[in-house]
């Protein structure tokens, strides 16, 4: 106790105790008005004494605070948090115009990142969120903007090379230290060019440059090539290393120009380069300047036949849009995003519940793990002084960065070096496919239908001859879209009939159809009558023991067919609970078997042909039908006043070709299958019978294999056929 109001509050003590003692006596010399004076005289000392005590210890704990940051040894100095007080991180990234949606994705990448993460060394942690735009000036700015913030720990930024270049000095002048997610100039980290301020978890240019003149030259197989910059230190770096490495491997690089952000008329440029014809042009700018290119080119004579490409700075769909079906084709190298790991999958889920769409550009996930990597070194340096305060030495974060190994991110595993590169490096080229990026090679690797098409190509060199032979097929030629006669041309189509086609070319056979009914096709390819039959089979173990079963080459889904006004039950679960109703399907095939299992025999209503089912769902008489979808489709089309598909998918089932057991025929076939899934051939024509553009309906066929059927049913029935992917 301050020993002013100790002696005083004993002074008022002893006098109160005095007066009580002597009683009448004392209040004969000693008024009671005297009394009270002296003792308001007291009071008003020890209030005086009170608020000096209080004053003295707010000064004692702003002499502790200055204490604490004169004894901060740390090189750049501390940042103090109080106890409840939040952490403050900066993001500096573009987010406002033609650039923005590079910045926009990359900024929901560090606010999931602070949702998934919680607390850091027990507090909230705050984002300032600046635009830094897309250049120097830009990037300038803001960093000036957050370096004067003396509370901010540390940056996830910036976006751009252009940006990034500037802002390192500034950042390291304030002590603080900068993540960028997407900054993959190589003078960035290059000896020399390194400023201590920068990390990444982007990758390096010199991957990526050399990733794509690989592509370029050994799989494209080109041999001459142009480039275009606007200048910045991404594009300018990163087409000096394509033009350094593609010179390396053997080709040519017949010009490499520069146009300046902004630019509008790409013409004079692209006319300069037209004049040596390259077969190839790599572009790697940004988005706007990019689109220009990509739909000017088109116009240039001497281009006609030139492959484009371009780079990260344009993956978006802000490009597509900008160059429209110019950018059709064109390739763009990049980050690989095929992630794989329940980090990005738990990323993707929250992505879309706050966006409500898919990542737009290729470095949210940078941004990401490289906030997660800054909250891993707050906590791993971050003290705690005498009062509670937590306090992060910035040297010692910096150096915690840099320390940073083996930590499990979206991107992979992230490793930083002494030059601040930490990125596990997976570049992949893009191509552009129906408004789309399509990834067709991954550092060293053909992925997809150009990587098919190679398999495809060699698999075919290896296929079986059959020496011209004749393969006698059983059709019902009525079952939509594996068979059919086309009213419209009387011709007999389908995706068998594409299909067989292609395998005879193959092979070197000749395809010879007979019509056959379903009820008894497979007992008599069976017995020899035929050497095969294609009309979309499941295959079922119980058939395989009679005849032999191709490879599959297609899964076709069970799905429920009911009346238009049906709204007692939307799931086969309802339909399932309520015991009073029926279902109706086919005798002997695996559609009546699912009923079955769903429902058992007794609620089962089964006819001979589907064209008797659905005859009686509409009738009413059953209130389901289990079919296959394609064939429901095909019902749908003819009924769609009256019937819909409703439901969840029951069973998905695969289809393969029958051949009487030990045929010869199964080995060739399966090979044809196999080459048709390595080039593409088989989800071509796939996507033609199975997609919503096949619009043939029952209505639109002949009855096939069912003509006498017909002939003889009265003219309300329908009749079509009665097999639906037995």
């Amino acid at each position: 106790m301050n020993k002013r109001l100790f002696w005083l509050m004993t002074s008022l003590t002893a006098l109160a105790l005095f007066v009580a003692a002597c009683g009448g006596t004392v209040q004969e010399q000693v008024s009671q008005e005297k009394v009270e004076e002296v003792k308001e005289q007291v009071e008003q000392k020890v209030e005086e004494v009170q608020q000096e005590a209080e004053q003295a210890v707010e000064e004692a704990k702003d002499a502790a605070q200055e204490a604490m940051a004169e004894g901060c040894t740390d090189p750049l100095g501390c940042v103090t948090v109080a106890p409840g007080d939040p952490l403050k991180i900066a993001s500096a990234l573009v987010t406002s115009g033609p650039n923005e949606s590079l910045g926009l994705d990359t900024q929901i990448g560090v606010e999931i990142a602070i949702a998934h993460r919680g607390q850091v060394a027990g507090h909230e942690v705050e984002l300032v969120a600046e635009d830094s735009g897309c250049s120097a000036e830009g990037g300038q700015t803001v960093a000036t903007k957050i370096a004067s913030d003396d509370t901010i720990l540390g940056v996830v930024g910036h976006n751009c090379s252009s940006s990034c270049t500037p802002a390192a000095p500034i950042y390291n002048d304030a002590g603080l230290t900068m993540i960028s997610p997407s900054c993959t100039a190589p003078a960035l980290t290059g000896e020399g060019t390194h400023v201590m301020s920068f990390l990444r978890t982007a990758h390096n240019d010199n991957i990526q440059g050399r990733v794509m003149a690989e592509f370029v030259y050994n799989e494209l197989g080109l041999r001459t090539a142009a480039t275009i910059h606007d200048g910045s230190p991404y594009a300018e770096q990163l087409q000096q290393v394509f033009a350094d490495v593609f010179r390396e491997l053997g080709g040519e690089i017949t010009a490499q120009e520069a146009v300046n952000v902004g630019d509008t008329d790409m013409r004079p440029v692209l006319t300069s380069i037209a004049t040596d014809s390259p077969e190839m042009l790599y572009y790697p700018i940004f988005i706007a300047e990019g689109g220009f290119i990509t739909t000017q080119a088109k116009e240039i004579a001497g281009l006609e036949n030139t492959v484009l490409a371009g780079a990260d700075g344009m993956t978006s769909p802000d490009f597509i849009e900008a160059a429209g079906d110019a950018s059709e084709g064109m390739y763009l190298s990049g980050p690989d995003l095929s992630f794989e790991n329940e980090i990005y999958t738990r990323f993707l889920a929250d992505y879309k519940e706050l966006t409500g769409g898919d990542p737009t550009a290729p470095f949210h996930a940078h941004a990401y793990d490289a906030a997660m990597m800054l909250f891993d070194a707050i906590e791993a340096v971050a003290q705690q002084d005498a009062e509670g305060n937590t306090v992060i030495g910035r040297q010692a974060l910096r150096d915690a960065l840099y320390a940073t190994k083996g930590l499990a991110g979206i991107t992979g595993t992230i490793n930083c070096n002494d030059m601040g590169d930490c990125a596990d490096p997976q570049i992949a080229v893009n191509q552009v496919q129906n408004g789309s990026f399509v990834p067709v090679y991954q550092s060293g690797e053909m992925l997809g239908d150009m990587a098919m098409a190679d398999k495809g190509d060699e698999m075919m060199a290896e296929l079986p001859d059959l020496g011209g032979r004749t393969v006698t097929v059983a059709v019902e030629n009525a079952y939509l879209p594996f068979n059919y006669i086309d009213l419209a041309t009387g011709e007999a189509t389908g995706w068998d009939y594409d299909f067989l086609a292609e395998m005879c070319n193959r092979l070197n056979c000749v395809p010879e159809y007979i019509e056959t009914r379903w009820d008894g096709m497979i007992v008599a390819v069976s017995e020899g009558q035929f050497d095969m039959a294609a009309d979309g089979i499941t295959i079922t173990p119980e058939r395989a023991e009679i005849v032999d079963f191709s490879d599959g080459y297609i899964n076709i889904e069970q799905r429920m067919l009911v009346r238009l006004d049906e709204d007692r039950f939307s799931s086969a679960e309802e339909l399932a609970a309520d015991p009073g109703l029926l279902i109706g399907t086919q005798i002997g095939t695996t559609n009546y078997n699912t009923a079955e299992e769903l429902v058992g025999a007794d609620r089962i209503q089964a006819f001979d042909d589907f064209g008797l089912v659905v005859q009686a769902l509409m009738a009413g008489d059953v209130d389901a039908v289990i079919i296959d979808e394609t064939a429901g489709q095909g019902y749908q089309g003819v009924n769609a006043d009256q019937l819909k598909l409703v439901g969840e998918p029951l069973a998905s089932d695969q289809l393969g070709f029958i051949f009487p057991r030990g045929s010869e025929l199964v080995e060739p076939v399966n090979a044809a299958i196999a080459s048709m899934k390595a080039d593409g051939f088989l989800e071509e024509i796939s996507t033609q019978y199975f997609s919503d553009n096949f619009t043939i309906t029952y209505d639109d066929i002949g009855p096939g294999a069912y003509a006498e059927d017909e002939e003889e049913a009265p003219a309300e029935e329908e009749t079509e056929s009665e097999h639906s992917g037995g």
